[in-house]
């Protein structure tokens, strides 16, 4: 089953697996790891760490004091630290409040970025690394 969690044009990223979901008026506080993509539109609170794609949706909301992940796109709220092996990337609607680690980061016009950036050519083996450490 191939899943589509943001799409902008033909840009967007495919899962070839499965793509856990926080629902709308759902909260979830702790520890989250996982190897599916995972999709956040209502809150988390606390460490996640997954080999696939966070994506937080428009009325998503994320406080992380370790977000791990492939691929990172946020279109809601995220304060906090994270680390990517890929893209983190804040769309129009996003805010993004903290600490980022990634090989590349794209900010959307309109979006909002505050906080400290950092590239890293590939942090992949890091967070594979993180989750089997959990």
């Amino acid at each position: 089953m191939r899943i589509r969690l943001f799409s902008k044009g033909g840009s967007s990223r495919k899962s070839g697996g499965e793509v856990s979901l926080i629902g709308a008026e759902s909260v979830f506080e702790g520890a989250w790891r996982s190897e599916a993509d995972i999709r956040i539109e209502g809150e988390f609170k606390g460490v996640l760490q997954t080999t696939g794609e966070v994506a937080v949706g428009e009325k998503g909301k994320v406080r992380s004091t370790a977000l791990r992940a492939r691929d990172v796109v946020v279109a809601g709220h995220l304060e906090g630290q994270v680390q990517a092996a890929g893209i983190v990337r804040i769309t129009s609607t996003g805010r993004l409040l903290g600490t980022v680690q990634a090989a590349s980061l794209i900010i959307e016009q309109g979006a909002v970025f505050q906080g400290h950036s950092e590239m890293c050519e590939s942090m992949q083996e890091d967070v594979t690394i993180a989750i089997a450490m959990l």
